[in-house]
């Protein structure tokens, strides 16, 4: 099967931390996957906040794979902190909450740890000192981005944006106070080709030609803040405050009321280090019955996205889901590939409740593996 080594996975931003959290709705995925305790799910770790999160609907199995050795670093430290600490000592530790006794923290989880992973961490003790949640290389992105506008469209509009608790209110405040030119000049700068390929990584937008990228994304960001609650919305505060309200405002996996469910299953998680086309392909039949595959499409050639969907349709149960978002380049499953069922309808509908900022697309599939093969005897 052919991968794209050659061309992604020797991308620098593999190299490095480069979520420190997840940038994609948790709530998106749950009602996308409709996770159960029948369920296998395969996951790209990213920043691990939705693997984990995944545990709380009871699946028999998550595998959770990155290309990148150090994301699936922070997974095994996040899973740690359920292993070794209580709910409060895991905001401390992480960054969510002020403190300076991390490293007295980790010594607690460091046996939970492999020895790869200790070997990192013991590399890397600032990020612990500092707060791993707050180390991501597109953390620090959007981190900056947030001390921007404060700067130039000041503190006081920053605070009141995020201080409405009326829907009405906040796009009163949208349509008259923030959508300014100060604004979309800021944004479209801030989120141009050109300082995205800086602070992130070119190869990431090797595929997408002729297209303005902050005035695309700047429609989705602007959905966002206009019609979807900014008071529950953790991603928005995150950005701007670097930090979260509490509550239920901050990722589930975060949530107290879920520390314990999660404590009690993190041994449903298997992390594996590899390209996910060469583990998909040495896998047997009807291994997954769920695919939470991120962004990962937005680094594929047509070639390689057509490959790996090919070797997914032999793997899948009968009836599996996947899904996965885009940034700009919007990737859609041709319809030679019969093993999937486009739910467009469905996706576009999550994705206009999505309270993540940035991406411009969501795709949902349902996957029947015997329908890709019926058609293949045919043309036989």
């Amino acid at each position: 099967m052919k991968t794209n080594r050659s061309k992604v996975a020797s991308a620098k931003f593999f190299t490095k931390l480069g979520y420190s959290t997840c940038w994609e709705d948790p709530y998106i995925l749950k009602s996308a996957l409709a996770v159960t305790h029948r369920d296998s799910v395969l996951s790209i770790t990213s920043g691990g906040d939705l693997s984990i999160g995944l545990l709380l609907d009871n699946p028999i199995h998550v595998v959770s794979i990155d290309l990148n050795t150090v994301q699936n670093f922070l997974l095994e430290l996040k899973l740690a902190c359920f292993r070794g600490l209580e709910h409060p000592e895991m905001l401390s530790f992480l960054g969510v909450h002020p403190s300076n006794d991390r490293l007295r923290l980790y010594e607690k989880i460091e046996s939970h740890l492999t020895p790869s992973a200790r070997n990192y961490w013991f590399q890397h003790r600032a990020s612990i000192e500092n707060g791993v949640l707050l180390q991501g290389k597109q953390d620090h992105y959007f981190f900056h981005f947030g001390k921007l506008l404060r700067i130039l469209c000041g503190p006081q509009k920053v605070e009141a944006l995020l201080n409405h608790t009326a829907l009405f209110s906040q796009r009163h405040f949208y349509d008259h106070v923030w959508n300014s030119r100060r604004w979309r000049w800021i944004f479209d700068i801030f989120f141009s080709r050109l300082i995205m390929s800086r602070y992130m990584d070119s190869s990431h937008f090797r595929l997408i030609k002729d297209i303005r990228f902050g005035p695309l994304i700047r429609k989705q960001v602007d959905h966002v803040l206009r019609n979807l609650p900014i008071w529950e919305n953790y991603f928005v505060h995150w950005v701007l405050t670097r930090s979260y309200p509490g509550g239920s405002c901050m990722p589930p996996y975060l949530q107290e009321n879920n520390f314990e469910t999660i404590r009690s299953r993190v041994d449903h998680i298997t992390i594996v280090n590899e390209e996910i086309e060469t583990f998909i392909n040495r896998h047997d039949r009807w291994t997954f019955s769920k695919f939470n595959l991120s962004n990962i499409f937005d680094w594929f050639d047509d070639d390689s996205f057509i490959a790996i969907l090919q070797e997914i349709s032999k793997k899948a149960r009968p009836n599996a889901r996947l899904c996965y978002y885009n940034l700009l380049h919007h990737r859609v499953i041709p319809d030679t590939l019969t093993a999937f069922k486009r739910k467009y309808n469905f996706a576009m509908k999550l994705l206009q409740q999505n309270r993540a900022m940035g991406y411009t697309n969501f795709e949902l599939y349902e996957v029947n593996p015997d329908s890709m093969r019926r058609t293949m005897l045919e043309d036989e």
